[in-house]
């Protein structure tokens, strides 16, 4: 039985890549970087890591953030009504 190349397990694990773009651009990082094209998808594999989906009390908990904080921003400080009128006329401004 042959040894298999540096990297790889076996001839069954295989993976072929079918989409067209995918493959030209394993290739061509492959060429670029002077590594075989398993150690590219490799590596892009490693980096990948999908965003976790957050619970339904953690999306209440951050709509009542994002709330919190919005509100914070839209409410000012109550205007007297005297401050609408002129101190020495009585009339407004």
């Amino acid at each position: 039985m042959l040894a298999a190349p540096r990297g790889e397990t076996s001839v069954r694990d295989q993976v072929h890549i079918r989409n067209a773009e995918a493959a030209q651009l394993a290739r061509t990082l492959a060429r670029q970087t002077g590594k075989t094209i398993s150690e590219v998808v490799l590596d892009a594999l490693r980096q990948y890591r999908p965003q976790p989906h957050s619970r339904d009390g953690n999306r209440v908990e951050l709509w009542r953030q994002l709330l919190r904080r919005d509100r914070a921003r839209l409410t000012q400080p109550e205007v007297p009504i005297e401050a609408f009128y002129n101190e020495d006329t009585g009339l407004p401004e």
